[in-house]
């Protein structure tokens, strides 16, 4: 909640306080091969329960970067850079057939 003051979802502004904190790997059970230390700082990230929702339906994924930014990828290819300042969308990723 220091480190990330609102859920690092694109655009949302819900104060971390109120947020879920998300495994940004997915957690597998110790009993089930996890590996120790899953519980860390940098695999945690504030989500509102909406956007944990989303994230956690498969619909969008993110990554944390060492400095403390996030890229998302959304359903459709969006992909959005979300800083401490705001977020910066960049264009879909576009396919082309062969």
């Amino acid at each position: 909640m220091l480190r990330d003051r609102h859920c690092v979802f694109p655009w949302c502004t819900r104060d971390a306080r109120a947020c879920d904190l998300d495994h940004i790997r997915p957690y597998v059970p110790m009993d089930e091969g996890g590996p120790p230390g899953q519980t860390a700082p940098a695999n945690l990230a504030p989500l509102c329960r909406r956007h944990h929702r989303a994230k956690t339906a498969r619909r969008w994924h993110y990554q944390r970067h060492g400095d403390g930014t996030y890229t998302w990828r959304g359903p459709y290819g969006h992909v959005y850079l979300v800083t401490p300042l705001g977020t910066t969308p960049f264009p879909p990723a576009r396919t082309h057939p062969a």
